[in-house]
C-alpha cells in the first residue's frame, strides 16, 4: 500500500475498473499520487482496489447528473471510460460508441470544467477521424474535439491495440488455444496489421504526463515498437504459451451471418459491426511520441514472456 505525496496533483481516473483504468490507478498510486477511482459503482471500485489507498467515487458519463460532484477537489482527470461489452454495442442500454465515447466525453468535460479541473488526459485511439465511415473512429474524434474545446489543459494519447495480464483480447486467444487442441479459429485472413502496446508501458507514459506535464496540448499516437500481422501475433502467443495449433481462417461472410443471428439474442455476444472492428488494422505512428518522450517500449515477445512467467 503506497502513501500519497501531498505535493503531487490529485488525479481522478474515470473508467477505473476497466483494463486500462486499473493499470493507471495502480501506476499512479505506486508513484505517490493521491488517486480517486471513478466507476459506475463505488462499491465495485472499492473491491477492485482494496489493497490500495484509493478513494472510490461513483459516476456514469452517460448520466450527467451523476457527475455533478464527482470531480470536486481534482486537479487532473485521466479519462479512459469504455462501455461494458466493448466492442459489441447494446443500443437498448445506451452502450454505444457514440453514447459513451462521444456524448459521454462531452458530459465528463462539462462536469470537469465546472469543478475547476486543470488538466485532462484522454485515451483515444489510433484512427480517430470525424469523417470516417466507422462510428468508433467518429466517436473518438468527437470526444477529442470536446477535450480540445474544453478550455482545460489536455493531452490526448491515441494507443494502438493494448495487451497485458488483464486484457480481454490476448487472454481470450490463450483460452481458445487451451480449449481447442485441434486449431485456433481466426476470423478472416489474419493479415490486419497492429503494433501491440504493453499496458505497463502505456501506464508509465500516462503517469509521466500527469506528473511532469509532458506533452501539454499534444495529440500523439502510441504503439509497440514492432508491427505484426494478427496471424504473427497469434504465433507469438502460441510460442510463449507453448500451445501450438494450426490457424483456421474463418470466412468473414460466414462469421457475419452468425453475428447477425447473435444480434437477435439477449446480451452482447457478437455483432456485424464488432466483426468489422476486430478486422481493422491499428498501426500507431510513434514518431511524435519519440520526439516528446525518452522512453523505451517493450517488444511484445519480451513483455508477454515477462508477465506470463509470473502466473
Amino acid at each position: 500500500m503506497s502513501a500519497s505525496d501531498p505535493a503531487r496533483p490529485t488525479v481522478l481516473v474515470a473508467g477505473a475498473t476497466g483494463f486500462l483504468g486499473a493499470s493507471f490507478v495502480r501506476e499512479l498510486a505506486a508513484t505517490g499520487h493521491r488517486v480517486i477511482a471513478l466507476g459506475r459503482d463505488a462499491s465495485r471500485v472499492r473491491r477492485r482496489f482494496g489493497d490500495l489507498s484509493v478513494e472510490a467515487r461513483s459516476g456514469d458519463v452517460t448520466r450527467p447528473e451523476s457527475l455533478r460532484d464527482a470531480f470536486q477537489g481534482v486537479e487532473t482527470v485521466v479519462h479512459c471510460v469504455q462501455f461494458s461489452g466493448f466492442p459489441v454495442e447494446d443500443p437498448s442500454r445506451g452502450l454505444t460508441f457514440m453514447e459513451v465515447d462521444g456524448q459521454g466525453t462531452r458530459n465528463l468535460v462539462d462536469a470537469a470544467r465546472a469543478a475547476g479541473v486543470q488538466r485532462l488526459v484522454y485515451l483515444s485511439g489510433v484512427g480517430a477521424d470525424p469523417s470516417s465511415n466507422r462510428m468508433w473512429y467518429r466517436a473518438k474524434a468527437l470526444a477529442e474535439e470536446s477535450i480540445r474545446d474544453s478550455g482545460i489543459g489536455y493531452t490526448i494519447i491515441r494507443p494502438s491495440w493494448v495487451y497485458g495480464p488483464e486484457d480481454r483480447s490476448l487472454n481470450l486467444f490463450i483460452r481458445a488455444l487451451r480449449l481447442n487442441p485441434l486449431c485456433f479459429p481466426q476470423i478472416g485472413d489474419g493479415a490486419q496489421r497492429l503494433n501491440p502496446l504493453y499496458v505497463e508501458d502505456l501506464a508509465a507514459v500516462v503517469a509521466e504526463v500527469v506528473e511532469t506535464g509532458a506533452a501539454a496540448g499534444e495529440t500523439f499516437e502510441l504503439g509497440g515498437p514492432v508491427t505484426y500481422t494478427l496471424d504473427e501475433i497469434i504465433r507469438i502467443t502460441m510460442d510463449v504459451s507453448a500451445l501450438r495449433r494450426p490457424i483456421a481462417h474463418l470466412p468473414v461472410p460466414l462469421v457475419k451471418i452468425a453475428a447477425s443471428l447473435a444480434e437477435l439474442l439477449p446480451g452482447q455476444l457478437l455483432s456485424r459491426d464488432a466483426v468489422d472492428f476486430l478486422l481493422q488494422s491499428a498501426v500507431a505512428d510513434n514518431s511524435r511520441f519519440h520526439m516528446l518522450f525518452q522512453r523505451p517500449l517493450a517488444p511484445m515477445p519480451d513483455a508477454l514472456h515477462a508477465y506470463a512467467s509470473r502466473r
